[in-house]
């Protein structure tokens, strides 16, 4: 037997980034929030023709639906311009900044001008009912493994608003998660296999983290897919965030394309050419049926409707994915666009507490041939009625073979529909933002300060005397470009290093926000350690109390909720902060003495006595927590473990 010839790919990616900076067009800042939210309201939205008269198709769909939104808005992090009641401000500084340098990274061309579009979204997740969009740059490429792909935009955008409940009639959303900057890189249709979509996704994630701006966690990254095979249709995938599952999501939507071509291939044989909308009330005969979805649909005033689909028998069984069918695909379509939670279909009855009997009289009334087959909906007359008119229309689609679409990740690799391809007829000028001047000299001076390659950060950090350890840690982090500039200025690495990643992963793991602390805050810190050493636990702590009095400010603070003049509260909270050289100055006071620290640890030694002549010099390190324990936050570690080292040693000698 020869080998199967695999389908041929075409594949695009676009990743989205989140920063870590202010909010992309207001000045608040990018926090995401959980609990009570300070105010709430509702919005209804609808599409809006384009200039052109036109109206979007994905738009439209969402429209249909019929949601209304609810949005929880938060003091410390949402303003009027989240909220939609006054226009935005100029593009966050920091925000453009990375978006510039990801072009330059890329070897693109920035316009001369930048200028802000606003994309029609009207699914609620933003709450003007579009979304602010800015082209950064066209062309370049990026190289994975030796070949070019090649760029085709990077875009600076607002994200979206987050979902946090959904009912039948309406979206929930919070609005801490809108306006926070994402950069958007799109690839090329040039990836050519699975395996080459996860390492280009890698590769961009890379270049993202090396300008030290990128949000970090789950969601702060994501990925589309744009997917066809030869013979098949462009198809967007939307919500990857599992970079490992990337090759995964690409096959299976490989073997999706291939099994829809296969049946084209099918119905053509069966001389399939159309499909008749003609949906049946078969309630009648489900009086007494075993089947609880339809005994339960017919208590509340639904009812059964069936449809023949002439040809399909056999077809709606098919698989297309692991565990999904074509079937699957219809439930689909009826879903998200009326709601209805899915539907029986001949191919896999009898089942669900569907009799043989009550198969075969369905067959009788719709007048099924062998090759026949038909589906059953339950729901309201008219809603039952829209929902036969959408798998017709989609039956209709197969016989054409793959329609574009697009379609929504699922755990594991799978896919679901969710709407159309949206069209051109979204885009159109934001009329409330000036264009952003780009000068060629601004982008030269940038040139000069792209961020390090990775095997550049690895040679520079161990040449200042970094650990390969720490080296690896601090490489990628997002403060490596901080701590390279510490390094210039002649901090020790050791010492900036252990704290920006030891430190600060500590604060994180007992609830601390460390993205709260400033650059020149922490310069402040470094330069008075520079001039009388703190130690590590000073430091810690001192960022510590740093961080407990912002989020006293941002927190806790309700400024002016009522009114919604909530972005002043991120103003306010500069006001609240108590100055970094105070902390110091009070750490400093507490700061244990050589004669407090030696008296401390002839103490631990006259315990231990016994432990010491057994283990020797070796008790030290064990002793080493115990002298922490007494001296934390007023004594140095290294200090400590020295004159510790030493008392030791002078017992052991005497044995």
């Amino acid at each position: 037997m020869g080998r199967e010839k695999k389908a041929k790919l075409k594949c695009g990616l676009e990743v989205h980034q989140q920063l870590d900076t202010g909010k992309l067009f207001c000045r608040c800042p990018s926090l995401l929030r959980e609990g009570e939210a300070d105010f709430t309201f509702e919005r209804k939205l609808r599409p809006v023709a384009s200039e052109l008269g036109e109206f979007d198709a994905a738009a439209l769909e969402q429209f249909n639906r019929g949601y209304s939104y609810e949005y929880r808005a938060f003091n410390d992090c949402c303003c009027l311009v989240e909220c939609d009641e006054e226009p935005p401000e100029q593009p966050d500084g920091e925000a453009l900044e990375t978006a510039l340098q990801i072009a330059l990274l890329c070897h693109s061309t920035v316009p001369s001008e930048l200028v802000a579009m606003r994309k029609t979204v009207i699914d609620g997740s933003n709450t003007s009912g579009f979304q602010r969009t800015m082209l950064v740059a066209e062309g370049g490429f990026i190289e994975v493994k030796g070949k070019k792909i090649g760029v085709q935009t990077v875009v600076l955008e607002e994200d979206a608003s987050r979902p946090v409940e959904k009912t039948a009639d309406k979206i929930v959303y919070s609005l801490d998660r809108q306006g926070i900057p994402l950069i958007e890189l799109a690839t090329a249709p040039e990836i050519e296999t699975p395996q080459e979509a996860k390492e280009c996704a890698a590769k961009i994630g890379e270049l993202m983290r090396r300008t030290c701006r990128a949000k970090r966690g789950l969601g702060s990254i994501r990925q589309d897919l744009n997917i066809s095979i030869e013979g098949g249709a462009r198809i967007e995938l939307k919500g990857v965030q599992e970079l490992e599952l990337i090759d995964v999501f690409v096959e299976r939507e490989m073997k999706r394309q291939s099994a829809l071509l296969e049946i084209r291939g099918e119905l053509e044989k069966r001389k399939v050419r159309g499909v008749k909308t003609k949906a049946v009330d078969i309630s009648g005969e489900f009086k007494k049926t075993e089947c609880k979805i339809i005994a339960a649909g017919t208590k509340q005033g639904k009812k059964a409707f069936a449809l023949m689909l002439e040809g399909f028998s056999g077809i709606l069984g098919r698989e297309l994915q692991p565990g999904r069918r074509f079937g699957t695909e219809l439930a689909d379509y009826i879903k998200a666009r009326h709601g209805i939670p899915g539907l029986f279909h001949s191919d896999e009855l009898p089942k669900y507490g569907f009799s043989q009997g009550e198969v075969e009289r369905v067959r009788g009334i719709l007048g099924c041939r062998k090759n026949d087959a038909f589906v059953i909906v339950v729901a309201e007359k008219e809603k039952a009625g829209n929902a036969m008119e959408t798998i017709a229309e989609r039956c209709r689609m197969a016989i054409d073979g793959v329609p574009e679409e697009t379609r929504n990740a699922l755990e594991g690799g799978n896919s679901c529909y969710s709407r159309p391809l949206p069209g051109a007829a979204r885009m159109y000028p934001e009329t409330d933002l000036k264009t952003v001047p780009v000068g060629r000299k601004q982008l030269e001076e940038l040139g000069k300060k792209l961020p390090l390659t990775v095997k550049e950060r690895e040679e520079l950090y161990k040449k200042w005397g970094l650990s390969g350890k720490l080296a690896g840690e601090m490489k990628l982090s997002n403060w490596a470009c901080f701590f390279e500039r510490m390094l210039e200025k002649g901090y020790n690495a050791t010492t900036v290093a252990a704290l920006l990643l030891d430190g600060f992963n500590k604060l994180e793991r007992n609830g601390f926000q460390v993205s709260l602390v400033t650059e020149p805050e922490l310069t402040e810190l470094f330069e008075a350690d520079k001039k009388e050493p703190l130690g590590k636990e000073k430091l810690i702590e001192a960022i510590q109390r740093l961080i407990t009095k912002k989020r006293g400010g941002i927190f806790h603070q309700k400024v002016l909720s009522d009114s919604y003049k909530v972005g002043e509260s991120s103003e306010l909270t500069l006001k609240l902060h108590e100055p970094v050289i105070e902390i110091i100055s009070d750490l400093s006071a507490k700061k244990a003495s050589k004669e407090e620290m030696e008296r401390v640890i002839h103490g631990i030694i006259e315990r231990n006595e016994k432990l010491i002549r057994e283990k020797g010099e070796y008790a030290a390190k064990a002793l080493m927590g115990e002298a922490m324990k007494e001296l934390r936050g007023k004594a140095d570690g290294s200090m400590v473990a020295g004159i510790l080292r030493r008392e030791v040693k002078k017992i052991a000698k005497k044995d």
